[in-house]
């Protein structure tokens, strides 16, 4: 054989050789092992952060909720979270494990807080029965940087984000300052005027809460132009503070604190940027989409075969169910809801509903074939009465019956205004401390 050509074989020959030997110091551990490292250091990280962890965790539907967690090398985590007052006040411990899945994913394994977002009873969760608020309690991690650590949900792709706790902040938890701002919230809903709107700068925000979801919609005027943005919120420092902040201009609204409530005046004193500010009750409202809903909530039904249904009637100056609808019964059914079907034959129902207990089924007590009009510059809508569902079975000539159908009916109409996915509320232009909540269930 040609002496180079031997020379050529034997130069591939070792280096072959030298890349195995290389390969090998680059794997020189089992993926198992590699894996269980990465997990280690991840462990370390959550345990070795001194003052504990502020997280935000945005569900789903972009809810935003506030925890402080404290993990130890032993696997127990401790928590607050600002779900309601007992989770403000009480920290609790649990138990977590970091485990590899398609990814390392950290698992808070024992009910917790957190698990309270994703529970399926509804009236845990205050969600939606069989899926909660669309939250989770398995994260699959995505970075680990110095301060921060970013996950998201295994089943609702839910996100948490993790930041390394300052000296103080478990004492903004200890002292009750979030508590604070969980129960000093309460008063907003004591203004009685359906539209609320936060004045600062001089510039007037209106607030639209949806405390399930805990979204809101601020909205405001800027020249001729009205802006609406939604947020995220959650309470912290004695107020309310945004996923994101509303910047208008050179204002900036991180959230405001609150700081006291006037009951005579109905108004909430606020502080924002640590500047006086107020949240009080107003008679028409800035977002512009007042002009559509009473247009989508006709659709929804009007398209259909399916029906807005009211459960508690009409709300007037701060009452549930002011007009006591909900006691109404007959010889064998209890009253069950109120409903209202659009019909695209001009001919709209609306009737009261009956539970007949014995017989597990729902009846019409009383009804009417009414008509919707709107007007279709600023969306107000108006309802009068065509005829009765049954001449034979009049509507009562008092109690709550015929006030709630004598409210129905009032002249100068109603504002629509969304107020989550499936619930709109119709507003009284007379006296927007009147209202009354549709929902849609189906």
């Amino acid at each position: 054989m040609n002496k180079n050509l031997i020379y050529f074989l034997l130069a591939i020959i070792t280096l072959v050789a030298s890349c195995r030997k290389d390969d090998d110091n680059a794997f020189d551990k089992s993926p198992d092992e590699r894996l269980n490292e990465t997990l280690q250091q991840y462990q370390a990280a959550l345990s070795g952060s001194t003052y504990g962890w502020n997280a935000n965790l945005t569900t789903a539907d972009g809810g935003s909720y506030r925890f402080y967690f404290s993990f130890n090398e032993s696997n127990r985590v401790e928590m607050y979270s600002d779900f309601d007052s007992t989770t403000a006040t009480t920290i609790r411990e649990s138990s977590y494990r970091l485990k590899a899945l398609q990814q390392p994913s950290l698992i808070f394994d024992t009910y917790s807080y957190i698990h309270m977002l994703s529970d399926p009873d509804g009236a845990v969760s205050g969600g939606t029965y069989g899926q909660g608020l669309r939250s989770d309690f398995e994260f699959a991690i995505d970075t680990v940087t110095a301060d921060s650590i970013r996950l998201t949900g295994r089943f609702n792709g839910s996100r948490l984000s993790l930041r390394k706790a300052a000296q103080g902040d478990r004492a903004v938890w200890a002292s009750k300052q979030v508590t604070n701002g969980v129960v000093n919230f309460r008063n907003y809903w004591k203004i009685h005027l359906y539209f609320k709107r936060l004045v600062y700068a001089g510039t007037q925000y209106e607030l639209q809460f949806d405390t399930t979801l805990k979204k809101v919609s601020v909205s405001w005027i800027s020249g001729a132009q009205t802006n609406t943005v939604t947020r995220g919120y959650y309470f912290w420092a004695n107020g309310v503070y945004f996923s994101d902040p509303i910047v208008n201009g050179s204002a900036n609204i991180p959230g405001f604190s609150i700081t006291s409530y006037n009951a005579g005046t109905q108004t909430m004193n606020v502080t924002v940027n640590g500047t006086a500010a107020t949240i009080g009750g107003f008679t028409t409202p800035i977002n512009s989409d007042v002009r559509n809903a009473s247009n989508r909530w006709w659709q929804r039904s009007g398209s259909g075969d399916n029906y807005w249904i009211s459960f508690d009637g009409w709300h007037v100056n701060g009452v549930d169910d002011a007009y006591n609808i909900k006691a109404l019964k007959n010889d064998t059914a209890d009253f069950y809801f109120i409903l209202y079907k659009g019909n695209t034959n001009g001919a709209d129902a609306f009737f009261t509903i009956y539970l007949d207990q014995a017989e597990q089924v729902l009846d019409v007590e009383n009804g009417s074939w009414v008509t919707m009009n709107i007007n279709t510059s600023n969306g107000l809508a108006r309802f009068n009465e065509i005829d009765l569902r049954d001449p034979a079975v009049p509507w009562p000539a008092t109690g709550a019956a015929a006030q709630t159908r004598s409210q129905m009916y009032q002249p100068n109409g109603y504002y629509f205004v969304q107020s989550s996915a499936n619930t709109y509320d119709q507003v009284s232009v007379a006296d927007p401390r009147i209202w009354i909540t549709w929902y849609w269930l189906f």
